[in-house]
């Protein structure tokens, strides 16, 4: 799996809410395919929505900067602040590295009191993209060559037309494709050399303006808009990116007034714990369909490691530094010297471990909130289509169901794959941090059914049960040879 950082130079083109002292709203997305929809994505993390854990995100760190306790930031206190980047970059680290500048003190100021009220802070870093979730684009590059390789191998009389049956074939057709004859058909066995996904969502996804905009966000079906209603710079960039056949021809106001209307579907993605086989959403309009699901994320553990680390560093001899002047106190900081101006509350100069703890108090609080939707624009993808789970490779129940999902999904036309009616596919892993795996997570049931579904795809085939044949048989409800979590379920309640 290919996840890289997340590009963050363009968060600062987001625009600000209309009161940016207010929560951030549910995001919103545009579909412009054939047929425009809008749909509101609300992120929650443990019941509570994402955008309210920032609030208390942005209350304790202002509380934490705020060293006399008055209720405001003087240019003293605010010169500790972290910059809006290393926020972001907690994203992957678990905590906010020493990077870049802190806010420049007139950036934060929105009156002439001459002090940072938690407000006025709060507002700063909405207006940097921050408070809510963050999406990050990218485009699968082998998606039109693993659709040929399908089709090649799926045309079993080789007519150039793959019919249903031969779609109902399709586990038969593909299974010597199996060189690691672990009964699934991975992305690299159709496409040699092929690593799946092959992208990341690497740039970071933002509102429309009069900037132009990264090919990958150019050519993807889907827009995002702004938190300010007022900002309409996204209106004629649907009118641009639309269907060239849609039906709807809306100008850009009819658009703009479209938006305060009710959104034509509402997506709740809820994060906390372990992500499972039920955590999956599907939206389609027209065109265009996106699948989404929620996938396990790194940042708990790489706040977990964080933190062990800089206790551990606090707690190790410093070694001695004979250039280095003495801090006041006597005792250097060694290798977390970094960030002693950020966390020295009493300007001793010092790093004590009480002061440690109240820094990563806040640096927990910080990872929580941190959410990123990877958005992957599949295209016309055939393979990624089939692969329900996502997980680079089609199991053989994505196989055997490979006719009756292009049916429900409208490809079939008489008896035949259309191509030119597969979807554009566009994929949505929602994580805390940087996702583990881009797939979802199908491994239910019971312990003993979790073991030996040894290639995790959410079924036990009758290679991988370690049982005699005719316990299989009795399990295998509906005969299909293959067991699945709700039939291992049932075996445990017989017991």
């Amino acid at each position: 799996m290919l996840f890289g950082s997340l590009l963050i130079g363009g968060a600062a083109a987001l625009a600000p809410a209309a009161d940016p002292t207010a929560p951030a709203a549910p995001l919103e997305l545009v579909l412009t395919g054939d047929k425009l929809a809008r749909v509101e994505l609300r992120v929650e993390v443990d019941g509570r929505p994402v955008a309210a854990v920032w609030d208390e995100t942005f209350a304790k760190l202002f509380a934490f900067l705020d060293r006399n306790s008055d209720g405001a930031l003087d240019a003293k206190e605010a010169a500790a602040a972290p910059s809006a980047l290393a926020l972001r970059q907690a994203l992957g680290n678990g905590f906010a590295p020493p990077t870049g500048a802190a806010p420049e003190f007139a950036a934060l100021v929105a009156d002439a009191d001459g002090k940072v009220t938690e407000k006025e802070f709060a507002a700063f870093y909405r207006r940097a993209g921050l408070g809510n979730a963050l999406v990050g684009a990218g485009r699968l590059p082998a998606s039109a060559d693993l659709t040929a390789a399908l089709l090649k191998h799926l045309d079993a009389d080789a007519d150039g037309k793959v019919t249903e049956k031969e779609l109902r074939a399709a586990a038969d057709a593909l299974r010597p494709l199996d060189k690691n004859d672990d009964e699934l058909i991975g992305a690299g066995e159709l496409v040699p050399k092929v690593l799946y996904p092959g992208a990341a969502g690497t740039t970071l996804l933002a509102a429309p303006t009069a900037e132009p905009l990264p090919d990958v966000l150019a050519k993807l079906p889907l827009v995002l808009l702004p938190a300010d209603a007022r900002d309409t710079h996204w209106a004629a960039q649907v009118v641009k990116r639309r269907a060239k056949d849609s039906p709807d021809t809306r100008s850009a106001a009819d658009l703009a007034a479209w938006r305060a209307r009710e959104p034509d579907a509402r997506v709740v993605v809820k994060l906390g714990g372990k992500p499972g086989p039920t955590d999956t959403f599907a939206v389609a309009a027209g065109t265009v369909r996106v699948e989404g699901w929620v996938a396990e994320g790194k940042v708990t553990e790489a706040f977990a490691a964080a933190r062990g680390q800089f206790r551990a560093q606090l707690a190790a001899p410093d070694a001695p530094e004979p250039k280095a002047p003495a801090p006041k106190g006597g005792r250097r900081t060694g290798g977390l010297a970094w960030l002693v101006p950020a966390a020295d509350r009493d300007g001793d100069g010092t790093l004590s471990a009480k002061e440690l703890d109240a820094w990563l108090a806040v640096q927990e609080h910080l990872a929580r909130g941190q959410v990123l939707l990877s958005v992957l624009d599949a295209g016309n993808g055939l393979f990624e289509l089939l692969d329900t789970n996502h997980d680079g490779a089609l199991s053989p129940r994505e196989l055997r169901g490979a006719a009756d999902r292009l049916k429900e999904v409208g490809c079939l036309r008489d008896g035949v794959l259309d191509t030119a009616r597969i979807p554009h596919l566009v994929l949505i892993a929602a994580s805390r941090g940087y996702p583990v795996a881009f797939g979802t997570d199908l491994r239910g049931g019971a312990a003993w059914f979790r073991a030996m579904d040894r290639n995790g795809d959410g079924d036990v085939s009758r290679r991988e049960f370690t049982g005699p044949a005719d316990v299989f048989d009795r399990l295998d409800l509906d005969r299909d040879g293959l067991l699945g979590p709700a039939e291992a379920d049932k075996a445990e309640v017989k017991r």
